[in-house]
């Protein structure tokens, strides 16, 4: 009688246990759908201002930072260069793309039918060499890799699950929300991030924009004592121009910016002309530098360009650059 209750008791528990992991099976297939479900939902509408830029494949590229994100308007850069180059130029430059193996691995997935009459235009300031003080080559590439081209595997799907998976810094409850670009920013198609002077969150005045110039400038003496330029940058920054020649003409562009911005760039980082003149040469591309003289470029904070400057600049730009194209 006791080895009958026992086996019962047996029997009672492992009845008990398959209800609990059917049950827990049903509750984690539920909750993959509600996720499935708001990626899908969220990928459907805006998810954020460089989302455009993960969906679609490039044969011509714009690359660097955020000057280049705001200031290089890919539409207006085909409609002025008059010259016949591979399509599409795509606006691949953001805050954090920093020069690297990573950024390097990020451009090689995002490219397709390159027929060599591509046109990869690399912004590159004073800034796009630098990261901590003490970090070597490994402590570089994992700091690299927190940024979105380190997080996705995927750049050029629509809709891309990858980078909203791995990249959107919100919560995915917002898919169930009407979700827009900030007021002042148009998200375009092609990559760029078009900064108005007046949109429907505020008008930036002059008032503000010095403000924000004075900010601009502090948080740069701030990172002074963090931050010094890396000879790993200058490497990939070379790396990235040898495999990019195979693919067609490229183009090394200084932005233009406000002069206590440029002054200041040029009085922290006196090498940096010298270098760019050398690995001009080294190899035998066009380097076109705005910040010596850039009248009529204004930007909203010292630094970046706002949407009537940046087209002004993209039309100056694409006249610029078909004198040097070669075919």
């Amino acid at each position: 009688r006791h080895q009958q209750a026992r086996e019962f008791y047996l029997f009672s528990i492992l009845i008990t246990m398959r209800f609990f992991i059917l049950k827990l099976l049903l509750f984690l297939a539920l909750l993959a759908s509600a996720y499935a479900f708001l990626v899908n939902r969220l990928s459907e509408g805006y998810v954020d201002m460089y989302y455009p830029k993960y969906t679609q494949g490039a044969s011509s590229l714009v690359i660097g930072l955020s000057r280049a994100d705001q200031g290089i308007a890919p539409k207006t850069v085909t409609e002025n260069i008059n010259q016949e180059i591979d399509l599409p130029l795509i606006n691949f430059a953001a805050n954090q793309y920093y020069y690297g193996e990573v950024y390097l691995e990020a451009i090689k997935k995002k490219l397709i039918r390159a027929n060599g009459k591509g046109v990869f235009i690399l912004s590159a300031s004073p800034g796009s060499f630098t990261a901590p003080i003490g970090f070597g080559a490994e402590g570089i590439k994992k700091m690299d890799e927190k940024a979105a081209i380190g997080k996705t595997e995927d750049f050029n799907s629509n809709p891309n699950y990858s980078y909203i998976i791995n990249c959107y810094g919100e919560g995915l409850y917002h898919a169930l929300l009407a979700q827009r670009a900030p007021g002042n920013v148009i998200t375009h198609d092609n990559g760029w991030n078009e900064v108005l002077v007046s949109g429907s969150d505020f008008t930036l005045n002059d008032a503000l924009k010095m403000d924000w110039k004075r900010q601009n400038l502090a948080y740069f003496q701030r990172r002074l004592p963090k931050e010094e330029t890396k000879n790993y940058r200058w490497e990939w920054f070379g790396k990235t121009i040898e495999y990019l020649m195979d693919k067609g003409q490229v183009i090394l562009v200084r932005m233009p910016a406000d002069k206590e911005i440029i002054d200041f760039e040029n009085e922290n980082s006196p090498n940096f002309r010298k270098s760019m003149d050398s690995i001009t040469k080294v190899h035998q591309i066009p380097y076109l530098d705005y910040s010596k003289n850039a009248p009529g470029y204004k930007t909203y904070d010292g630094s970046h360009l706002h949407s009537e400057s940046a087209i002004q600049f993209s039309t100056q730009l694409a006249k610029d650059m078909a004198v040097h194209i070669k075919r």
